[in-house]
C-alpha cells in the first residue's frame, strides 16, 4: 500500500499566505508595534479629553451613567461604554494600559476594512493588501496610546465606508443592515462622524443622476435611505434643542466664511504630508477617474462617497474648534480613502501622467508658498502629529525656517520620484510609491512619538510623585481639589487621571476652569471659610500657596498638598504668584483672613526671598492698604527673610510686584519665595 508523501512547503505556502492571511499578519503586527508605543508614554497629556473619557468609563462602570463630576449629557458614548472594563483594575496604571492595548488593537483592525473595501474596487489582492497596511502605519496611529474615541471611530468608520460602497453596488439587505450599524456606531463614538449618512446620500443620488434612476436607486435603497434620513432628523433635532453635551446648541453656532475658507488649505496640506505625500496625486486622479469613467458600479460610488466625506471631513476642520490651528484629528478619516483612491489609480497603470505631474507641481508649490511653522508654533501643533514631528524637526536643527523647508523639499522630492518611476520602471511605480509613503508615515510618527515621550515625561516629572495615584494612596475617603488662580489645565487633569478618589473640584476666586464640567466655586466667606466640605482637601500650588487653618497635614506632591478637616477648610493665608518651584512671579496679590468674620487682624508676614547668584539684585513692592509701599531690595546669593506688616478688620488684601529675569511657568518670574507664614503681631498695628 502507498502512503502519500507529506506535502511540501512549496505546495502548503501558496495557499495558506492568502491575501486575508496576510492581512491578518499586517493587524497582529499593528497591534504589537502600537501597543508597545503607547506602552512607553508614561502619562496622558491630551486634556481634558483624555481625563473626561476615562471619568465616563469609570463612572458608567460604578454609577451606570455617563458622569464627569456629577454631570452627563455626553451623546457621543461607545467608546466610554467599551472601555469601561478596565476600569475593574484597582490600579490605574493597568487600567490605562489595558486602554492602550484595546486601542492598538481596534485601530490596527482598521486594515480589515480597507482591505475588503480595495478588493471589492477590483485593484488586486496585493495592492488591496499594500493599502490596508499603509492604513495602519499613517502617524495617526498613535492615538492608539491616549485615551481618546479616535482608535475605535476610525475602524469603524471605514467599516462604515466598506459597507456603503457594497450596498451601493450590490443593494442587499444584509448590506444595508451592515451600513446602518457601523454609520450608527461611528455616530456614536465620534459625533463628527455623523457625516457619513450625508455621504451615503451623496452617493446614492450621485449614481442615480448618472444611471437616470434616481427614484429606482433610492428606493433600492429603502432600508439605508430611511435610517439615515431617521438619525439626520434625530441628530438635528438634538443638536438645535442643545442635547448633544459638551458640543452645545447647534443653532449658536457662527461661521466666519473668511477665516473658515482659509483654513481649509493649511488643514488639506498637512491631510497630504500624513498622507506620505507621494500617493496624494494619484489620488486625486484615482478620484477624478472613479467620478468620470468608472469600470463598475462600486468604483463610481465610492468615488461620490469618498468626494463627499473627504469634503466634510476637511469642512469640519475649517469651521468647528479652533478654526486657526490645523486640525488633523478632525481629518484622519480621509487617510484612508486616499489610500484606496490612489490603490484606484495604481490598477489602471498610472494614466494621464501629464495631469499627475501638474498635480504635484502644484502640490508642492503649495508646500512651498505654506509653511507650517507658523501653524506648529505655541500649541497650534496640538491637533496634528504632522505638525507635532515639525515640531522635533525644529528642535533637532535649531531652526524653525529650515524645518519647514526640510518638509517642502522632502515633498518635491517624492514627486519627482514617484513621476519617475511611472515613467522609467513603470512595473514597479505603484509598490515603491506605496513603500514611499509608509517611510515618511513611519519617519513622521518617529517624530511626533520621540515629541510626546518627552513632553509627558516632563509632565509627569514636574506634577508627579514617583506614584502617581499619591492621592489615592493616603485618601480614606472623597476627596475635594480647591484650585487657587493660576492653576494649570494640564497639572489639574493628570491629578484627576492618576487619582479616582479626587471626585470634586471648587473653585477659589480667580482660579479658571479647567474645562466644561461642574466646579462650584470654593466661595470664602469674611473669616477665610471655604464653601467645601469638611474631610479631605487637595490644595492646588501650582501658581499660588494656600496656607489652612487647623487643618491635619496628610501628604503633598509635587504641586498640591493634601489636608484633612475636621470642619469646613478654612484659609489663612492666600499667595497668588508663588508658584510649586518656589519662583515669584513679577506681579501677584495676597490675602489673609482673619480667624472671624469682620475679625482684627495684627501680623506680620514673614517671606523669605532670594535672587540666584550672579544674578543683578530685584526690587520686591507691596503696595499696603493705607496707600504705603512696603519696599526691599533682595541682593543675589542671600535669602532674605521680609516682614510685611499685616493690618486689617476683616479681609487684608495687597497687590505686590517684583523685577523679573526669566519666563518660566509661562509668566516672568524673577526671585525664589519661601513658603510664606502669618504669625501674630500686636506691633503691626
Amino acid at each position: 500500500m502507498d502512503v502519500a508523501a507529506p506535502p511540501s512547503y512549496a505546495r502548503v505556502l501558496p495557499r495558506v499566505a492568502t491575501a486575508p492571511f496576510a492581512v491578518a499578519a499586517v493587524v497582529a503586527l499593528s497591534s504589537v508595534v502600537h501597543a508597545v508605543l503607547a506602552w512607553r508614554r508614561p502619562t496622558p497629556g491630551y486634556f481634558p479629553d483624555e481625563y473626561m473619557y476615562a471619568e465616563l468609563g469609570r463612572s458608567l462602570l460604578e454609577t451606570g451613567a455617563p458622569l464627569v463630576r456629577g454631570g452627563g449629557g455626553f451623546l457621543p458614548i461607545l467608546y466610554p461604554l467599551v472601555t469601561a472594563p478596565a476600569w475593574l483594575w484597582d490600579s490605574v496604571d493597568l487600567a490605562y494600559r489595558s486602554i492602550q492595548t484595546f486601542n492598538a488593537v481596534a485601530m490596527s483592525l482598521a486594515a480589515v476594512p480597507v482591505f475588503l473595501l480595495a478588493r471589492r474596487l477590483q485593484v488586486g489582492d496585493r495592492l488591496a493588501v499594500a493599502a490596508a497596511a499603509l492604513a495602519v502605519v499613517l502617524p495617526d496611529l498613535l492615538y492608539s496610546s491616549t485615551v481618546l474615541a479616535e482608535p475605535l471611530a476610525y475602524t469603524l468608520a471605514l467599516a462604515a465606508a466598506a459597507s456603503v460602497v457594497a450596498v451601493l453596488e450590490r443593494p442587499l439587505v444584509r448590506f444595508q443592515v451592515a451600513a446602518v450599524a457601523f454609520a450608527g456606531l461611528a455616530a456614536l463614538t465620534r459625533l463628527q462622524l455623523a457625516v457619513i449618512p450625508l455621504c451615503y446620500l451623496a452617493a446614492v443620488l450621485a449614481g442615480g443622476v448618472r444611471e437616470r434612476r434616481v427614484r429606482a436607486a433610492v428606493r433600492e435603497q429603502w432600508l439605508v435611505c430611511g435610517a439615515t434620513l431617521g438619525m439626520l432628523a434625530a441628530g438635528l433635532g438634538a443638536g438645535l434643542t442643545g442635547r448633544i453635551g459638551l458640543y452645545g446648541d447647534l443653532a449658536a453656532y457662527r461661521v466666519d466664511v473668511g477665516p473658515a475658507v482659509r483654513a481649509i488649505g493649511p488643514n488639506a496640506l498637512v491631510l497630504a504630508y500624513a498622507a506620505g505625500w507621494v500617493i496624494v496625486p494619484g489620488a486625486l486622479l484615482g478620484l477624478a477617474l472613479a467620478l468620470a469613467r468608472p469600470r463598475s458600479r462600486a468604483e463610481h460610488a465610492f468615488g461620490a462617497f469618498a468626494l463627499a466625506q473627504i469634503a466634510l471631513l476637511l469642512l469640519q476642520t475649517a469651521v468647528v474648534g479652533d478654526v486657526g490651528d490645523v486640525q488633523e484629528r478632525y481629518a484622519i478619516y480621509a487617510l484612508p480613502l486616499l489610500i484606496c483612491l490612489f490603490a484606484l489609480y495604481a490598477s489602471r497603470g498610472w494614466p494621464n501622467l501629464r495631469a499627475h505631474a501638474l498635480l504635484a507641481a502644484a502640490l508642492v508649490t503649495a508646500a512651498a508658498a505654506v509653511p507650517l511653522a507658523g501653524y506648529a508654533a505655541g500649541g497650534g501643533s496640538g491637533q496634528s502629529h504632522v505638525l507635532v514631528a515639525l515640531r522635533q524637526l525644529e528642535h533637532q536643527i535649531g531652526d524653525v525656517g529650515l524645518a519647514s523647508l526640510v518638509f517642502a523639499a522632502g515633498a518635491a522630492m517624492l514627486s519627482a520620484v514617484a513621476l519617475a518611476l511611472a515613467r522609467l520602471l513603470p512595473r514597479h511605480a505603484s509598490a515603491v510609491s506605496l513603500g514611499l509613503a509608509g517611510a515618511v508615515a513611519a519617519a513622521i510618527t518617529a517624530g511626533a512619538f520621540a515629541h510626546y515621550q518627552t513632553s509627558r515625561a516632563t509632565l509627569r516629572v514636574a506634577y508627579l510623585p514617583p506614584d502617581p495615584g499619591w492621592v489615592d494612596a493616603a485618601a480614606d475617603g472623597p476627596v475635594t481639589l480647591v484650585l487657587a488662580p493660576r492653576s494649570a489645565r494640564a497639572d489639574v487633569h493628570t491629578t484627576l487621571f492618576w487619582n479616582r478618589s479626587v471626585d470634586r473640584l471648587a473653585l477659589l476666586d480667580g482660579a479658571e476652569r479647567p474645562d466644561a464640567f461642574a466646579a462650584p466655586d470654593a466661595a470664602a466667606d469674611g473669616a477665610g471659610r471655604l464653601h467645601v466640605p469638611a474631610g479631605l482637601v487637595l490644595a492646588d500650588g501650582h501658581g499660588s500657596t494656600m496656607v489652612l487653618r487647623d487643618a491635619e497635614f496628610v501628604t503633598a506632591g509635587p504641586t498640591k498638598t493634601l489636608w484633612r478637616t475636621a470642619t469646613p477648610p478654612q484659609l489663612e493665608l492666600l499667595l497668588v504668584g508663588r508658584y510649586y518651584s518656589g519662583l515669584l512671579a513679577a506681579e501677584g496679590a495676597i490675602r489673609a483672613w482673619p480667624e472671624t468674620a469682620g475679625g482684627r487682624l495684627a501680623a506680620r508676614l514673614e517671606l523669605e526671598l532670594s535672587v540666584a547668584g550672579g544674578a543683578d539684585p530685584i526690587d520686591f513692592q507691596v503696595k499696603l492698604p493705607d496707600e504705603s509701599t512696603f519696599e526691599r531690595t533682595i541682593e543675589p546669593g542671600t535669602p532674605q527673610l521680609v516682614a510685611i506688616p499685616v493690618c486689617a478688620a476683616g479681609l487684608w488684601k495687597v497687590a505686590f510686584t517684583t523685577g523679573a529675569g526669566a519666563l518660566v511657568h509661562g509668566t516672568l518670574v524673577g526671585l525664589r519665595a519661601g513658603t510664606p507664614r502669618l504669625v501674630d503681631d500686636p506691633a503691626a498695628c
